[in-house]
């Protein structure tokens, strides 16, 4: 119960840590607070699972080597530790919800988009500190805690974590339903557009051929003057005939435009309703994750978090404004 209760908290605070860090190092040049986190709250179990895994692998190195050589040993140990966590862990999200939560694919020296030379190095120097410097000040600061306050508090945070992975989870899959509907609406328009673009064409160039033929009847006038007595009745019948195919067919042809901008319509609003109906945690995680990928729909993951950046450049123009507005006021009191 006590190897629990230590790791529960371990687990904590260094994923509390991780969040803090990651939050950071993404709202800085943004110049606006990100929730850079899968979870909800202010943690990021990868964060969590690392941590652990360092302490757990190369604790036993220390000692072994003299101060120079042990941190070497220990850095490139970390390197290859943290690498391969980050590696499964984004093949274990990518088959779980069918997203690419990070691409690494513009950097030097990356494998499959997943891990990259510069994030393992710099997961190598963090993992160096934590074992060699912040560890042994957590260590420390929990050890301090009454034991009849740790049982409880470790208790109520694995419960936590187990709460906010699963509202998290469904969160995600409501969203791929979303996208994966959207994408449906997408296509479908896509299609019909491109199908009533062809029967414009083929209207187009049936309409052309029928110039070409009245040219050439004209050019041939002279010729055609010669028969016309003898062919006036023939030629009645023939025009009567194909002023009753040509009604029939114009007919068809508009019954069908008609019924094809009633469905693009309302496929239309459908696809406005679905991109209105932004979910908060759907915007926190796209905003989270700016390289995150949709496997199955990558086109509506592209329209949604067009939308949501566009609402953020408005939201951010309003505010200056106001604080211009302000600013104006304050002067002139």
């Amino acid at each position: 119960m006590q190897t629990f209760v230590t790791l529960t908290l371990y687990f904590s605070v260094y994923s509390m840590i991780g969040w803090l860090c990651e939050s950071i190092y993404c709202s800085v040049p943004k110049k606006r607070w990100i929730n850079r986190g899968f979870l909800n709250g202010p943690f990021c179990p990868v964060y969590g699972f690392g941590a652990l895994l360092i302490l757990a692998a190369l604790t036993p190195l220390q000692g072994i080597f003299a101060f120079p050589m042990e941190l070497v040993a220990v850095f490139f140990s970390a390197v290859i530790l943290t690498s391969v966590l980050e590696y499964l862990t984004s093949v274990l999200l990518e088959k779980l919800f069918h997203t690419s939560w990070w691409d690494y694919s513009n950097h030097k020296y990356q494998i499959n988009g997943r891990v990259c030379l510069t994030n393992s190095l710099l997961f190598g120097v963090m993992s160096t500190f934590v074992l060699e410097v912040l560890h042994p000040l957590v260590n420390s600061l929990l050890s301090d805690l009454p034991r009849t306050a740790t049982f409880p508090l470790a208790g109520g945070l694995f419960v936590y974590f187990i709460l906010d992975a699963t509202v998290t989870t469904m969160g995600i899959l409501r969203m791929n339903g979303k996208l994966a509907q959207l994408q449906i609406i997408l296509d479908e328009i896509r299609e019909r557009t491109a199908t009533a673009a062809e029967a414009n064409l083929a209207e187009l160039e049936h309409s052309l051929d029928e110039l070409r033929d009245k040219a050439d009847e004209l050019k041939a006038e002279s010729l055609l003057s010669l028969r016309q007595t003898l062919e006036e009745l023939r030629q009645k019948k023939d025009e009567l005939q194909t002023d009753s195919v040509e009604r029939l067919r114009s007919s068809i042809l508009d019954f069908v435009n008609d019924e094809n901008r009633i469905r693009l319509r309302l496929l239309q609003s459908k696809q406005e309703f679905l991109e209105s109906q932004t979910h908060p945690m759907h915007r926190r995680i796209i905003e989270a994750f700016p390289r995150m990928r949709s496997i199955q729909s990558p086109e509506s993951m592209q329209r949604i978090r067009q939308i949501i950046t566009t609402a953020q450049k408005k939201v951010q123009a309003s505010l200056k404004s106001s604080s211009e507005e302000n600013a104006d006021i304050s002067k002139k009191d």
